[in-house]
């Protein structure tokens, strides 16, 4: 990374509302972001245009610098994001000694809104705010055909998405800004509610959709990362919308209890049921094609982002937490737990006592090594089709389909975990539950997905907040949200958005 993009990001993290009100004031950003050397991309001198030059007449050239910027400032909190959400949710902890409040404040709170609670913003507005340059700057590209414009500008557009979809899985009630595109002069950009946000979601893909068709008959004009290898052309890329676009369908249906919204639960998740449809899943897909889907990429190439998720077992950073593993079903026989428990956790080399806390990390993730050693380049999943069974599942539950959903539910247990089909009750309440399980797993170490999951389905005192019988450990809490950033509170006067009555107690 660039020492102009340090500094850049760092200023944007210390005051982000201003990212929120000014578009214009992101040129240099970008472009110093596009010469970062991701996915391999070569470029040639994309600090020489000018901010004014992109929005003004850019060409085929600064259009796909811009796209490696976005790109690659899509991923900047994919780290973090995982370890925070796996935090929240007892599937991880960062028992790093020299950071305090990484360990500390999800289990005992309060988050702090300038601290491990306000993260996980930026980096995603730094992306809006890029994919909106990008998409305004498109159509002034005249070296790009009509098609070509319209596929950069639906990349752009899919891009946004994805990030208003991790600044809402982690702020929920409290909402976000989405009319962020604005002046300089502006006034900042107001929060609008979590439905509002999921539908500010909606609509975008949905403009991604109808731009998508217009370049249908086109090629993209820049390279996609290979973490979208599955989705680089204009028909898959628009599957891979479709399977976005059925997760925040999805999400949007699961939270309409806490910020109803204009639209039933039961038809959002009948349009997620034939958006996976859209997506191309199979009635009975393959479950060796599970891991198949898009990822963000990451490398050990000069200036490029690494994946320190991939962690030596003898590092004293990241740590797996026993729940994962008494938590776990066992495989057919009693003895064995869940394959995907096997597959994802192991003992640790070395064992990392923190005074702050009285828990003693002795197992780690394996996800994202090779062989057992460290691959800095090993990608994070995105969206893959394991996923999207299990949101099939979903809203198959939602929709009275329960023999479809035990139907997908079987298929991943019993591939995946290796487990005996479901033989629980077929209520609401036992589904749903079952659903929890298999992402949880399914998903380990990826997404955060059991304490976001917890919370869109107002299951929060279903996670054990502590260990009772570990001396020290009093008065755990499990966060209920992540705050807002004090520096977007600033100007609004919305100090209880920022500081939020934020834990369960339980």
């Amino acid at each position: 990374m660039t020492r102009t993009l340090l500094r850049a990001r760092r200023g944007a993290r210390n005051s982000f509302m201003r990212i929120t009100r000014v578009k214009a004031a992101a040129g240099m950003l970008l472009a110093t972001a596009a010469s970062m050397a991701c996915y391999n991309f070569n470029i040639s001198n994309p600090n020489g245009t000018s901010q004014g030059q992109f929005t003004g007449s850019p060409n085929a050239t600064a259009i796909a610098a811009a796209a490696t910027g976005m790109f690659a400032a899509a991923r900047n909190d994919m780290v973090s994001f995982n370890w925070r959400t796996g935090s929240m949710g007892r599937d991880a902890i960062n028992l790093s000694d020299n950071n305090q409040p990484d360990y500390a404040e999800p289990f005992f709170g309060p988050l702090s809104s300038s601290g491990f609670g306000g993260s996980d913003w930026g980096a995603e507005y730094v992306t809006i705010r890029n994919a909106n340059l990008l998409i305004d700057a498109t159509p002034k590209a005249a070296d790009l055909s009509a098609g070509q414009q319209a596929l950069a500008i639906a990349v752009a557009q899919t891009e946004k998405a994805l990030m208003f979809m991790y600044i809402i899985s982690t702020r929920g009630y409290l909402g976000a800004p989405v009319d962020v595109d604005r002046p300089a002069d502006a006034a900042p950009a107001p929060f609008v509610n979590e439905d509002g946000v999921y539908a500010t979601i909606l609509a975008t893909l949905d403009s991604a959709r109808t731009n998508l068709a217009a370049g249908a008959s086109a090629s993209f004009s820049f390279p996609l990362p290979n973490g979208y290898s599955s989705a680089n052309t204009p028909a898959t890329f628009r599957q891979f919308t479709w399977a976005l676009t059925a997760k925040a369908l999805c999400f949007r249906a699961s939270t309409q209890s806490e910020s109803p919204g204009p639209v039933t639960a039961a038809t959002l998740y009948a349009s997620a049921l034939l958006a996976l449809d859209s997506a191309g899943l199979a009635a009975s897909p393959d479950p060796t094609t599970f891991a198949n889907g898009v990822y963000f990429d990451f490398s050990t190439a000069p200036n490029d982002s690494r994946n320190s998720l991939s962690d030596p077992l003898n590092s004293k950073t990241f740590f797996a937490l026993p729940f994962v593993m008494s938590d776990a079903q066992t495989q057919t026989g009693g003895v064995l737990l869940d394959q995907r428990v096997l597959n994802k956790v192991t003992a640790s080399v070395d064992t990392q006592v923190i005074g702050g806390i009285p828990l003693t990390g002795t197992i780690k993730f394996t996800n994202y090594l090779s062989n057992g050693t460290v691959n800095l380049g090993a990608p994070i999943p995105l969206l893959k089709l394991e996923e999207e069974v299990l949101l099939r599942a979903e809203a198959e539950i939602k929709t009275g389909a329960t023999a479809a959903a035990v139907s997908d539910l079987n298929l991943i247990r019993t591939n995946s975990g290796n487990l005996p089909a479901y033989s629980g009750a077929l209520t609401d309440t036992a589904l749903v539950g079952e659903l929890l399980y298999n992402r949880r797993y399914s998903l380990l170490w990826e997404q955060g997905a059991r304490w976001v999951d917890a919370r869109r389905f107002n299951r929060l005192a279903t996670i054990e907040p502590g260990w009772s019988n570990v001396a020290g450990f009093t008065n755990p809490q499990v966060p209920h949200v992540m705050p807002i950033p004090n520096t977007e509170c600033q100007g609004r006067s919305l100090g209880s958005v920022c500081n939020p009555l934020n834990t369960s107690g339980n």
